[in-house]
């Protein structure tokens, strides 16, 4: 049996619920505080404690490790760099994920504009279900006029097997077959 989460652990759930949401409000304000935090924070840091580097050494060395690039031209040689280095890269992929997602989110949203659905589901719901009920009055309506169809060939087939004079039949046959809803569809080109 699962055990119940701890008032430590339900403030960290919502502790990350609401940066999250925090995020989603202002996804390019978090991207560049996440680069420009990782560039200076790391770089200063990087400078200060690494032997023959300056502030400019460390901001490139951030920047470099920063885009997982790695030129290997300026590198940590400390365990504790090496650590603030796992900051630096953690903040770019942070910072290249809030943009994808951004980036992404303004696509789907002009492509869900252009295409006349709406970001709420319940609405595009709403919208599939009313054509479905369109669709299914149409086809009873088409069933009824088929069944129709259906008995007046029956009553002129019928009335041609006894021998008897069919042309009632077909005219009523024929003047069904004209009002039939397909037909007129047909001339439409629908």
């Amino acid at each position: 049996m699962a055990s119940l989460p701890t008032r430590y652990e339900l403030r960290l759930e919502r502790a990350i619920a609401n940066l999250f949401t925090s995020i989603a409000a202002n996804p390019i304000r978090y991207a560049i505080a996440a680069v420009l935090s990782g560039l200076f924070i790391g770089g200063t840091i990087f400078s200060l404690i690494e032997a023959d580097t300056n502030v400019i050494d460390g901001i490139w060395w951030a920047f470099v490790s920063m885009t997982t690039v790695g030129y290997g031209d300026i590198a940590p040689k400390t365990t504790g760099i090496r650590m603030l280095a796992t900051f630096v890269i953690l903040t770019g992929i942070a910072a290249t994920a809030i943009l994808t997602a951004a980036l992404a989110g303004r696509i789907a949203e002009a492509r869900l504009s252009e295409s006349g659905l709406t970001l709420d589901l319940d609405d595009d719901f709403d919208e599939i279900a009313a054509r479905i009920s369109n669709l299914k009055q149409q086809y009873q309506h088409d069933e009824r006029y088929d069944d129709m169809l259906l008995r007046h060939a029956d009553m002129a087939v019928l009335a041609w097997q006894r021998g008897e004079d069919p042309e009632s039949a077909m005219q009523e046959l024929a003047a069904c077959v004209k009002d039939h809803p397909e037909r007129e569809e047909r001339r439409n080109g629908a």
